[in-house]
């Protein structure tokens, strides 16, 4: 049994329709939002700020066709539309630099993150306190002062 339902891709570039290719089965498809959602954690901050906010991005690219169909309405006499796509091109530009700074936070906190896991494998100040197992005793807790070790504040 043959589905009379058109792919996905179809659709989306037009074809299938019957009524021609669209002016949009030219635009390409450059895999970033699967590049970005298969991305390993170590990447996936350079995936996002090349999919997005690098210059060839995909918001320097919106803009550029913001800009580009503004002055279209500007030379064909839409002058309100003109204006309508020229103050989203400023809010885009806003974005932009919001999503650039998202894009930095993002890399700290993936980078801070995965220097956890090497902090979590080092000996807790609780366990340090105690100490090792009884009848062991380890160099660093042999050089540990009383004056070094500080006690734990109590509740009240």
């Amino acid at each position: 049994m043959s589905s009379t339902v058109p792919r996905r891709d179809d659709r989306v570039h037009g074809e299938g329709t019957g009524s021609g290719p669209s002016p949009c089965s030219t635009v390409p498809d450059d895999g970033w939002a699967d590049r970005l959602a298969a991305a390993r954690p170590e990447e996936f901050a350079s995936v996002f700020h090349k999919a997005l906010t690098d210059d060839f991005g995909a918001v320097a690219r919106l803009h550029q066709m913001l800009e580009i169909a503004s002055e279209w309405c500007r030379t064909h006499g839409v002058r309100g539309s003109a204006s309508e796509l020229d103050a989203l091109t400023g809010r885009l530009t806003d974005l932009g630099e919001e999503l650039h700074l998202v894009g930095e936070g993002l890399e700290h906190e993936i980078h801070s993150r995965s220097r956890r896991p090497a902090a979590a494998t080092r000996v807790s100040p609780a366990v340090a306190v105690s100490g090792p197992p009884v009848g062991r005793q380890t160099p660093a807790s042999a050089s540990a002062t009383p004056s070094a070790v500080r006690s734990l504040p109590r509740s009240r």
